[in-house]
């Protein structure tokens, strides 16, 4: 028996009324577990859903796109970032590094995830727009609200009010916090969004709308959030 040991099981029935999930898993060393005292158990559950082929090329183009800019090959590039995407984000140990081709699902779209947030946070630039790479379009747009890029273009980007604030009120004033915001650049904002209705420009773009400006967003911007209740 390892330190940490792994063991994979199937779910054989579920009570959604009490919420709970029972697990079968076939194990021997009862010994070592005795001894250990071992009386809970960690659960991953896997998405055992196949992969498509635009997530799998999704991954493999965002890779492409960041060996050109590192100036390293895409296999080299491939595996320092799937490497970094299992340690860093997923706290797991490199020896049970995924291949693209048969992990779960689950694995596979955060990675997808975390491969567009690269991007942005590191101005790699792309042949093709962000959005046709992504299909955590909410994470995506999120990850351009941190680093103020525009999610359409990439370029920079200022704050946009998806929720109307009102004609006349003071925007240093009202909390911010809560309210539904996009960065967009000077280009999708002034002659974009504005010379259509919002539900147009989301359509022509693919967005789901914006997102709701968290503490974060609105130390990033400069905008008044809702203030911490003492305890």
């Amino acid at each position: 028996m390892a330190v940490i040991d792994r063991v994979i099981g199937r779910v054989v029935d579920y009570d959604e009324r009490r919420g709970i999930v029972k697990i079968e898993a076939q194990y021997t060393d009862f010994a070592t577990m005795c001894r250990r005292e071992v009386k809970e158990v960690e659960i991953t559950l896997l998405d055992s859903r196949p992969l498509s082929d635009k997530q799998r090329r999704s991954c493999y183009a965002m890779i492409r796109e960041i060996a050109e800019w590192s100036g390293d090959t895409p296999e080299a590039t491939k595996e320092i970032l799937k490497l970094d995407f299992w340690c860093g984000e997923l706290m797991q140990i490199a020896e049970t590094l995924f291949s693209l081709s048969n992990a779960p699902m689950s694995i596979v779209a955060a990675f997808q995830s975390w491969l567009a947030r690269f991007i942005v946070r590191n101005d790699v630039p792309t042949r093709k727009p962000m959005l046709d790479y992504v299909d955590d379009i909410q994470d995506y747009v999120y990850a351009c609200l941190m680093n103020k890029k525009c999610p359409v273009c990439g370029k920079k980007a200022d704050l946009h009010h998806v929720t109307a604030i009102g004609v006349g009120r003071n925007r240093d004033e009202i909390i911010h916090e809560g309210l539904e915001v996009l960065p967009l650049c000077r280009e999708h904002h002034e002659f974009g969004i504005h010379m259509t209705s919002k539900e147009d420009f989301f359509k022509t773009y693919h967005l789901n709308g914006g997102i709701a400006a968290d503490k974060t967003i609105c130390r990033i911007y400069g905008i008044k959030a809702r203030k911490e209740k003492s305890a």
